[in-house]
C-alpha cells in the first residue's frame, strides 16, 4: 500500500476490539433509478503516483490531487494537461465551486486555502494553517452567491461547515457509530438537486445522508460486524471513500478495500457494480475518488495503480483527442552566449507502446528533429523517443532571455495527437547580468547571486525575507518572518516547477534564527546588533 494512503486507510487498525459498530442501513423504496450501461475507455497513467481527490472545473476540467507528488494535476475535457502545479505541504483534496475558485485541502498544514483559477491565494477557512486536523474531501454548494463549503475534517470524525466568504457557520456530526456521528468520514457530495448532503462514514462502513442544515435522513450501507470480521464481502460497503450521485439519481460509491465502484439508488438499494479489484484496464486497487462529467464519463482515482480509470456510462459521448506527454530537456539552461550544438527532448507517452507514435510527425516548437531514436534514457521500462534538435534554429522560438516553452506534438497511430510541454531558460549576459533568467528592466532584485533561484521578479528567499525585516518595517514576531520564507520559497519553487524536496532545500535554517524575536538595529555598516 503506498504511504500516502496510510493516513486514510490503516485507520482501520484503531477500532477498538469487540466494539459494535453502527447497525446496517435499510434500504427504502426503489426510486425507479436503473443500473448504468458501463463500457470502459481508457486506463489513463500520466505521471501519478497516488491520485488521490478530484473535482470538476470549468468546462468539465478535472483536477487531481497527487499528495506524494505534492502537486494538483488539471486536464482538460479533449485530455490534454493544461496545469500540473508542484506546492508546499501535502495537498491531499480539491474543489472547485460556481464562480471557479478552487478550494485545497493541506494535509501537512491543517487548512483548505481558496484560491483564483490562476491560483492567485484569496482566502483561507477559519484561521488558516491548524484550522483542520484532517481535510480530506471538499464540496460547495453551486449557490453562487450563499453557497456554503463542506470540508470533512476526518480526524475530527465531522464535516465543518463555512460561509461562502470563508467563515465558520456550523458542523455535522462527531465520533461514535449512531445516527449522524462518524468514525474517519472520507468523501463528500453536496447533491443541490434533492438539496443534500452525502458523507462517506469510512469506518462506520456507511454512506450518511443529511440535509443541507446538517439534519440526518438515512444511510446507505452500513454493517452488524466486529472488527475483525468485516474483511469480507457480506456487507454493501467494505471500506468507502468517495461518493458521486449523478444526473440520473444513482449513488456512485468507490469502495477502496473490494476495488469496486457500488452503484445504488438514493434510498440505497444496490444497483450495479463497476471494475474489479486488479491491476489490468478497467481494473481498480484503492480506488479513492470519482466524478462523473457532463460527457457521462466516470472517472476513478486508482490511487495503487498510480492511473485514473474511465468509463462511459448510458449514452456517453467522449472528446478525447490527446494524449499527454511528459518530455525532458537537455540542458535545462541554453546559454545564447556559448551554446551547445543540439537539445535533446526526451518523449515519454505513459500508457502507450513505443509504436502507437508516428516519429515522422513529431515537431517540437513547430520544427522537425535533426535525428530521431529509440531508447529507455530514464530506465523507467517506458520506452522513449530520443529528439535531436539545431540549437540555434531552436532559439529562434524562444525569449531572448527568461524562461521559455518546449512544446512537442505527434500523430498517434489510434487519431489522437501527443502533446507535451517542458521549460527551458534562456541565459543572455548582456541583459540578464545576474543570470536570474529575468531581464534587467524587470528585475526588482538585480544584484542576486550568480546561479540563485528566484521568483518571477528576480528575487531570492533570502531578498523577499531579509532577518531585519520587510521594508515597510520590522517583523512583528518569528512566526511573521516563518510565513514569509515559507510563502516566498512557494513563489520561488513554482516559478521553477520545483517539487516539495526541492522546495525545502530553499528555505533557510529560519526555525533557529533570531529573525523578528528581538528588535535590530541595523547600522549602516550592515552589522547587525540586538
Amino acid at each position: 500500500m503506498r504511504q500516502s494512503l496510510a493516513i486514510l486507510l490503516a485507520i482501520f487498525l484503531l477500532l477498538p476490539a469487540g466494539r459494535a459498530l453502527a447497525a446496517a442501513c435499510v434500504p427504502g423504496e426503489p426510486t425507479g433509478a436503473s443500473a448504468p450501461v458501463v463500457t470502459h475507455l481508457r486506463s489513463y497513467p500520466w505521471t501519478f503516483h497516488a491520485p488521490t481527490r478530484m473535482a470538476l472545473g470549468a468546462a468539465s476540467s478535472l483536477l487531481v490531487s497527487d499528495p506524494e507528488h505534492e502537486r494538483i494535476v488539471t486536464r482538460d475535457a479533449i485530455g490534454r494537461i493544461t496545469d500540473s502545479l508542484t506546492l508546499a505541504g501535502r495537498p491531499i483534496s480539491v474543489a472547485v465551486d460556481s464562480q471557479g475558485r478552487i478550494y485545497l485541502g493541506d494535509s501537512d498544514l491543517g487548512r483548505v486555502s481558496v484560491h483564483s483559477q490562476n491560483w492567485d491565494l484569496l482566502f483561507e477557512l477559519g484561521i488558516g494553517i491548524g484550522e483542520f486536523q484532517l481535510p480530506v474531501a471538499i464540496s460547495v454548494h453551486p449557490d453562487p452567491v450563499d453557497g456554503r463549503i463542506y470540508v470533512v475534517d476526518s480526524g475530527s470524525h465531522q464535516v465543518r461547515v463555512f460561509n461562502s466568504d470563508g467563515s465558520p457557520a456550523s458542523s455535522i456530526g462527531g465520533p461514535g457509530d449512531g445516527e449522524g456521528l462518524f468514525r474517519y468520514p472520507a468523501g463528500i457530495f453536496v447533491d443541490a438537486t434533492a438539496a443534500e448532503i452525502f458523507v462517506v462514514d469510512q469506518l462506520n462502513f456507511q454512506v450518511q445522508v443529511f440535509d443541507l442544515d446538517g439534519l440526518y435522513q438515512r444511510c446507505i450501507g452500513g454493517t452488524n460486524a466486529y472488527p475483525g470480521t468485516s474483511w469480507g464481502s457480506s456487507r454493501p460497503l467494505n471500506q468507502p471513500q468517495g461518493v458521486w450521485v449523478d444526473s440520473a439519481g444513482r449513488v456512485l460509491i468507490s469502495d477502496a478495500a473490494d476495488g469496486q465502484v457500488k452503484v445504488f439508488d438514493r434510498n440505497g438499494n444496490a444497483l450495479a457494480i463497476i471494475g474489479n479489484f486488479g491491476t489490468g484496464p478497467g481494473s481498480l486497487r484503492i480506488p479513492m475518488d470519482l466524478v462523473v462529467d457532463k460527457y457521462q464519463r466516470l472517472f476513478v482515482a486508482s490511487a495503487n495503480n498510480a492511473r485514473l480509470e474511465v468509463f462511459g456510462l448510458d449514452g456517453y459521448q467522449d472528446p478525447e483527442l490527446i494524449a499527454p506527454a511528459v518530455l525532458k530537456v537537455e540542458p535545462g539552461i541554453i546559454d545564447r552566449d556559448a551554446p551547445l550544438d543540439s537539445v535533446i527532448v526526451t518523449v515519454e507517452l505513459p500508457g502507450y507502446r513505443l509504436d502507437a507514435i508516428m516519429p515522422g510527425t513529431l515537431l517540437v516548437n513547430g520544427m522537425p528533429p535533426v535525428s530521431v531514436e529509440t531508447g529507455d534514457a530514464d530506465r523507467d521500462l517506458n520506452p522513449d523517443l530520443i529528439a535531436r534538435f539545431d540549437t540555434a534554429v531552436l532559439l529562434q522560438t524562444l525569449p531572448v532571455s527568461g524562461e521559455g516553452q518546449i512544446s512537442a506534438s505527434a500523430q498517434l497511430t489510434n487519431g489522437f495527437q501527443l502533446d507535451g510541454h517542458a521549460r527551458v531558460v534562456v541565459i543572455a549576459r548582456d541583459i540578464d547580468p545576474d543570470r536570474d533568467g529575468v531581464d534587467g528592466p524587470f528585475d526588482l532584485c538585480p544584484d542576486t547571486a550568480a546561479g540563485e533561484l528566484t521568483d518571477s521578479n528576480g528575487c531570492s528567499v533570502a531578498e523577499l525575507c531579509p532577518c531585519e525585516g520587510p521594508v515597510e518595517g520590522a517583523w512583528r514576531n518569528h512566526g511573521d518572518y516563518l510565513v514569509c520564507v515559507i510563502r516566498a520559497a512557494i513563489r520561488v519553487g513554482q516559478q521553477h516547477y520545483l517539487p516539495q524536496r526541492q522546495l525545502k532545500n530553499l528555505v533557510p535554517d529560519a526555525a533557529g534564527m533570531a529573525c523578528g524575536q528581538l528588535e535590530y538595529e541595523v547600522k549602516s555598516s550592515g552589522q547587525q546588533t540586538r
